[in-house]
């Protein structure tokens, strides 16, 4: 662990190697992998860290990119409805829960087995609103949200929804006025960044907030409609 709460880049890039094995399943060409040690759990796709969770403080978050997002979420009023787009293994939810009891969070993700891992590794309440959804079907719904997380595991490239325009309007479309949409971007190459925030101004009709997470490729993304 760092100095600041969050895991070591060597953690990072060694996760698939420590600890002991709790799960592992394979399906086509993905991999699932459930990990721990004696304070933390963490979950990999395809042996790449995709989340990681103090086992006793779950709503703790451990990556930088998440601390950034936190001090970001503390600016704005305290949402009552959230929609999260990726569940992992739930650091977003439990920290939500946690700093905003009232607010309903609704996790989404298109993988069962991710799914499936969560419940049974991650959290305590079996009843808790995650679905098993496309990002699509989700967004043609008639619900509205205060916020809009977007935190989507992808092993080498960004999704390729990221990069068109009906995306981006469904996702105005289903924010409240004054909603708050919040990206978790990891971009390969300058131009996909410069590609997402054009299509962030064209649909939300403002130019965006934009912060580097240090040392790392992720860029935090915030637009409100």
């Amino acid at each position: 662990m760092t100095a600041e709460g969050t895991v070591a880049n060597q953690f990072v890039k060694q996760s698939h190697e420590l600890g002991h094995l709790l799960y592992w399943h394979k399906h086509g060409s993905v991999s699932i992998q459930i990990r721990q040690d004696k304070t933390l759990r963490w979950l990999l796709i395809n042996d790449t860290l995709q989340s990681v969770v103090e086992r006793n403080h779950p709503e703790n978050l451990l990556f930088p990119h998440l601390q950034q997002l936190a001090r970001l979420w503390h600016l704005y009023t305290p949402p009552n409805k959230v929609l999260e787009l990726g569940l992992g293994a739930g650091a977003i939810r439990d920290y939500l829960h946690t700093t905003y009891p009232e607010c309903d969070v609704l996790s989404v993700d298109n993988n069962p087995d991710i799914i499936r891992c969560y419940k049974r590794y991650f959290s305590g309440d079996h009843t808790c609103a995650v679905a098993c959804m496309d990002v699509d079907d989700v967004l043609t719904n008639d619900n509205q949200y205060d916020w809009i997380i977007l935190d989507l595991f992808s092993e080498l490239d960004a999704p390729l929804f990221l990069f068109q325009h009906q995306f981006y309007q469904q996702l105005r479309a289903c924010l409240r006025p004054g909603g708050k949409l919040f990206i978790n971007f990891l971009a390969e190459h300058e131009s996909q960044l410069k590609q997402v925030t054009h299509l962030v101004i064209t649909n939300f009709g403002k130019k965006p907030h934009i912060e580097q997470v240090p040392l790392y490729a992720n860029h935090i993304i915030v637009v409100s409609r």
